[in-house]
């Protein structure tokens, strides 16, 4: 069922307003890759970490992961997000800091899927994440990176597949030129072991990729 309609010719760049908030939950399972399977992921990979251990999710949107970490036992979730359309209608609202910024540590346990490709100065939001990540913590960041136009097409494939129309890919990736900023995967590699990070890859899916980055004690 293809249910995105484009009314106008004129193109908007993309914002996190509250007309991206009212549908972002359908907009995020038909456009990413792994979804659903990314952040049960995180709930697997972080089952070794006591139930008080300090999380955040960083762009925590309607808060979905911060309510899949609840339901597996942890009560000390916190959240991030800079719309304040996204925060009115996340449940968990009074545990999300309203924020640009990496706020509110120190963590064990940081959450950064789909967020960072937003995020210009990559570089300062990175080492903001592991100044105030505890030791022995960990950073599991998912992000859309750089795709080949081979890549790119499977890519629109699985939005096709999805009821996602060709009119409406068109006009987000319009939307989206100049508000996303893709790096490549060896570019976020370069940067988190170089920040002290040492980091694996334990998903990847049309150019989706997920890092597993621990922060190993000196």
């Amino acid at each position: 069922m293809q249910f995105y309609m484009i009314h106008k010719k004129e193109i908007d760049m993309w914002k996190f307003d509250s007309n991206v908030a009212d549908r972002f939950q359908n907009e995020a399972v038909t456009n990413i890759p792994d979804y659903e399977r990314v952040i049960d992921l995180c709930v697997d990979l972080c089952s070794n970490f006591p139930k008080d251990a300090k999380v955040v999710d960083v762009g925590s949107a309607l808060g979905h992961t911060m309510g899949k970490f609840t339901q597996a036992g942890f009560t000390n979730v916190w959240g991030i997000d800079s719309s304040k359309d996204m925060n009115d209608r996340n449940p968990f609202k009074t545990f999300v800091h309203h924020s640009d910024e990496f706020v509110g540590g120190p963590y064990d346990i940081v959450l950064c899927n789909w967020t960072m490709h937003f995020i210009k100065n990559k570089e300062h939001y990175l080492s903001s994440i592991y100044d105030n990540t505890n030791d022995g913590g960990i950073l599991i960041l998912t992000d859309k990176t750089e795709q080949s136009d081979h890549v790119k097409k499977l890519y629109y494939d699985f939005k096709r597949a999805n009821g996602v129309s060709d009119d409406y890919i068109k006009h987000k990736e319009e939307q989206l030129k100049g508000f996303m900023h893709l790096w490549d995967t060896f570019s976020y590699l370069d940067v988190m072991m170089n920040l002290g990070w040492y980091v694996e890859v334990v998903n990847a899916r049309l150019g989706f990729v997920t890092f597993l980055a621990r922060k190993i004690p000196v």
